[in-house]
């Protein structure tokens, strides 16, 4: 009997330990399962929030800015539905909530225009990283062509947009230095920009177009002048040359009578 007994509380430890070992088995692969959909998630949302963050406002159009906030946060809301409650995912889940908000109410936004190359070369790769997200929404159907077309259109426009922007800061800024011809050149390559809409009904750079033109015409005479009263650098190059090859003689001749005094110090 009493064997009986004891071969029960084996079977009956064997179960418990069985369980024990399924139930820890399955808590740890909900956990990995858990953790592989949260990274996903982040990295889901990571490749949008900078189209929100970094790139300038004024570069989008405000339904497809909208957009881009609409996938944002329905990213992030999927994460805390999934259950991360951590409180960094908690403060950030705010602060996006609190940004798309500002982003739906705001149609219209200040505009902070490109300062410098550095500026503009992170605009238009950003500029990319919305293309391909627009190209990925109209591939698995979510986006209708017209629309696709649409938002390819604007950020064409967009991708213009910045190469004004960089090349007028740069322009302004060889003025205020009186750098006329230097300036000229990134006037020309906004003409060169705007060129390729010749022949287009696009007239949203029209004003930009004939403003350049117009500050070419005034300065043109100016960099002409500067052009005139110029260094002649082959001259300059010439005489330092020249400057040089006697410095270097004079050390020479140095070097020379410096060892002729320490041989008859010797004799």
């Amino acid at each position: 009997m009493l064997i009986f007994i004891f071969l029960g509380l084996v079977v009956v430890l064997a179960f418990v330990t069985i369980f024990f070992v399924h139930h820890r088995k399955a808590q740890e692969e909900k956990r990995i399962q858990f953790e592989r959909l949260v990274r996903e998630l982040e990295q889901q949302a990571k490749r949008v929030e900078p189209l929100l963050t970094r790139l300038r406002p004024h570069l989008l159009p405000y339904d497809l800015r909208a957009a881009l906030a609409e996938r944002w946060i329905r990213i992030l809301h999927n994460r805390r539905d999934l259950g991360d409650k951590s409180e960094a995912f908690q403060a950030h889940l705010q602060e996006a909530e609190q940004l798309v908000s500002e982003i739906k109410s705001t149609s219209q936004p200040q505009v902070q225009r490109i300062a410098d190359n550095k500026q503009g070369q992170e605009a238009l790769n950003l500029l990319k990283n919305v293309q391909y997200l627009i190209m990925k929404e109209y591939r698995e159907g979510k986006l209708s062509e017209a629309k696709g077309q649409e938002y390819l259109t604007s950020l064409r426009h967009a991708a213009t947009q910045v190469v004004v922007e960089m090349n007028l800061s740069q322009a302004e800024q060889q003025l205020e230095a009186k750098k006329y011809r230097a300036a000229m050149i990134y006037y020309q390559n906004i003409l060169k920009e705007l060129k390729k809409y010749r022949g287009t009904d696009q007239s949203e750079f029209r004003d930009v177009y004939n403003d350049v033109r117009a500050t070419l015409d005034r300065i043109k005479p100016l960099a002409q002048q500067e052009l005139n009263q110029g260094p002649n650098l082959l001259a300059d190059g010439m005489q330092a040359e020249e400057e040089e090859d006697a410095f270097q003689s004079d050390i020479q001749r140095a070097v020379i009578a410096g060892k002729e005094r320490a041989r008859q110090s010797r004799g």
